[in-house]
């Protein structure tokens, strides 16, 4: 009797600590985890948002740069941390569905360890080649490469990177053969192929796009579905034979378990700063489109996209320790 006594009790205490605890958080400053360096799209892209959340919620958003591990660093911390809002993550393909996939030790499981609070937005890549290949659009451009099969190489700003896998998805979808050359960084990357260290690389459109408009690189097309209003001139990959549709994405995120209450609070705040002009214009600037959503939405994005990247990923054979 005792012990039903006291599990009513307790589930009658229950439908009182929710909305108490949602009324109050939150009461002290969020941490937003950003698995990138200071400096990047990425971290651009979190302090933005950081400082629209916190005029919506009237608390401190605390941006923490912890690069590493293709992002695995971040993700991990964020995994382990307390599941109470407090601790959030930025995170995008290469934690939560590409690692997975990848490396063969993976401290969390990117489908059951993180409870989505919203899209931030997302970006198309950009295929950009050195200037001085004789080449003039993306038909073209397969044509040189496969009469050059092997010879030919492509950069990205890591193993296991976004910037890989969606050169790796052209090269199935097109038949094509070019050695990947890993860097540091996206910078030194594109740097490599203005150069003409490297041949091609995918790389996001508001990173190619500065370097087109002075010659160093040129852009053969976009991975978007659509053309992009702001860079109409250029041709999806799509339109030119080559359907190979696949954007980079940034969502937060929080640790499994973390009260709904808190992620609706968290949601409804992340939209309403997602769709203010100021925060919108800034993120366009650097080349994110705006996404706001549900938390559901953005579970069912981060399992959909698992399966997508993953499956370029395995088809490439890509794995690391």
């Amino acid at each position: 009797m005792k012990i039903t006594q006291l599990i009513c009790s307790c589930a009658f205490l229950c439908l009182f600590i929710s909305p108490a605890f949602a009324a109050t958080f939150p009461d002290h400053p969020i941490r937003l985890i950003v698995p990138f360096t200071a400096g990047g799209n990425v971290d651009i892209s979190a302090r933005t948002i950081a400082q629209g959340l916190t005029e919506q919620l009237g608390q401190s958003i605390i941006v923490e740069n912890k690069p590493g591990a293709n992002t695995m660093i971040a993700t991990e911390f964020v995994a382990k941390a307390p599941a109470d809002g407090y601790t959030l993550l930025l995170a995008g393909a290469e934690g939560l569905a590409i690692n997975p996939h990848v490396y063969k030790k993976v401290n969390y499981d990117a489908l059951k360890d993180f409870s989505a609070v919203g899209l931030v937005g997302s970006f198309p890549f950009a295929l950009v080649i050195n200037p001085k290949l004789a080449v003039n659009n993306l038909s073209e451009f397969i044509e040189y490469a496969k009469s050059r099969s092997g010879k030919l190489n492509y950069s990205s700003w890591g193993i296991g990177s976004t910037s890989q896998i969606a050169f790796e998805k052209l090269k199935q979808t097109s038949g094509l053969d070019l050695v990947h050359v890993p860097f540091q960084g996206a910078a030194p990357a594109i740097t490599a192929v203005a150069s003409g260290d490297v041949d091609a690389m995918m790389v996001p459109l508001s990173v190619a796009l500065p370097q087109a408009s002075n010659g160093r690189i040129k852009i053969l097309g976009v991975s978007s579905e659509k053309r992009i209003a702001s860079a109409d001139s250029i041709p999806t990959l799509t339109e030119q034979g080559v359907p190979v549709v696949i954007s980079g994405w940034q969502i937060m995120v929080a640790p499994k378990n973390t009260p709904a209450v808190v992620v609706q609070t968290l949601n409804q705040n992340l939209n309403k700063v997602l769709k203010g002009e100021v925060t919108r214009t800034a993120l366009v600037k650097i080349g994110i489109t705006p996404s706001p959503g549900t938390a559901a939405q953005a579970n069912s994005l981060i399992e959909s996209e698992w399966s997508r990247w993953g499956k370029v990923a395995t088809e490439a054979k890509i794995n690391l320790d």
